[in-house]
């Protein structure tokens, strides 16, 4: 049976929100409530969360945005950083007066809602957080059994991923699409899901792809994960069950305050999106706040 990736239905709002000179983010909006800010991951948009934004817009504000470079947003030539996508997203937050917000980040996402926590000021709007399957730290050291991560610093490792990605665009796309979707390589050419995800994902210009997707190579941002844990605000982690392991032990290690639980496989909330949906309304369920 086919994945179910829908078209945004009539229900789901568009607007584009300027956040920094000639930027401008498209976001999308449903439901009411205290918001839920969805941020998408490397190449991808918004659109990847249409079942988040269908099914928990019945008690909250489902946002999910575009970064600059993806989707519909605006693709600069220059600024394509996570520390600028960070400052993207808070201004946002800012833009559209939004507090008491869930800020959750899905894959490479997961740097920007974490770059955004370092902006001054945003921190005060986030009130809960959720990491989706990314390691804050990117980079480990497959010899050193304490780090996790998804970039092996490896001499087969990093130059191999490099290489793919700057010279078979298309190639990575499908790769990584069909990954995210735990279809295997040789069902990906039948699954309607692989080919919309790797369309979705080809609106991304190349420059863009390829520098977000080396500089996420290098990026640690466990310093603001750890600080935010440490806050006390609620956080739930949230990882793919073929590293569940590895991933509950640096969690646990890292932030011992956060909740864990499992997807069944890396974009989780788009193949089997009731259980997804279920446990965050369970986690938010836990947050008084939450429920205003």
């Amino acid at each position: 049976m086919s994945i179910d990736f829908p078209a945004l239905p009539d229900s789901i709002s568009v607007d584009r929100v300027e956040v920094a000179p000639d930027v401008e983010l498209r976001v999308l909006r449903a439901g009411a409530g205290s918001p839920v800010v969805f941020v998408p991951g490397w190449n991808f948009s918004a659109e990847v969360f249409v079942h988040q934004l269908t099914g928990l817009a019945d008690a909250h504000e489902v946002i999910a945005v575009d970064p600059r470079g993806h989707g519909e947003s605006s693709k600069p030539l220059t600024g394509n950083s996570f520390p600028q996508r960070g400052r993207d997203l808070a201004a946002l937050l800012a833009a559209l007066d939004l507090r008491d917000v869930t800020l959750a980040g899905w894959s490479f996402g997961v740097l920007d809602v974490l770059s955004a926590l370092e902006v001054d000021g945003a921190d005060d709007r986030v009130a809960r957080l959720i990491l989706i399957d990314e390691p804050p730290r990117v980079p480990f050291d497959p010899a050193n059994a304490a780090e996790w991560g998804e970039a092996a610093l490896s001499h087969d490792g990093l130059p191999a991923y490099v290489k793919f990605l700057s010279t078979d665009r298309q190639g990575f796309l499908e790769y990584i699409a069909a990954d995210a979707l735990g279809v295997a390589a040789e069902d990906a050419a039948g699954e309607p899901a692989v080919a919309k995800l790797v369309a979705d994902g080809a609106r991304t210009p190349e420059h863009i792809a390829i520098i977000t997707g080396v500089e996420g190579l290098a990026t640690d941002l466990s310093a603001p994960a750890v600080a935010f844990d440490a806050s006390g605000k609620p956080l739930l982690f949230l990882a793919q069950e073929a590293w569940a392991d590895d991933a509950r032990r640096w969690v646990t290690a890292n932030l011992p305050h956060a909740e864990f639980a499992t997807i069944p496989v890396h974009a989780g909330f788009l193949t089997e999106p009731e259980p997804f949906n279920a446990r965050v309304r369970e986690f938010l369920a836990n947050d008084p706040r939450a429920r205003s």
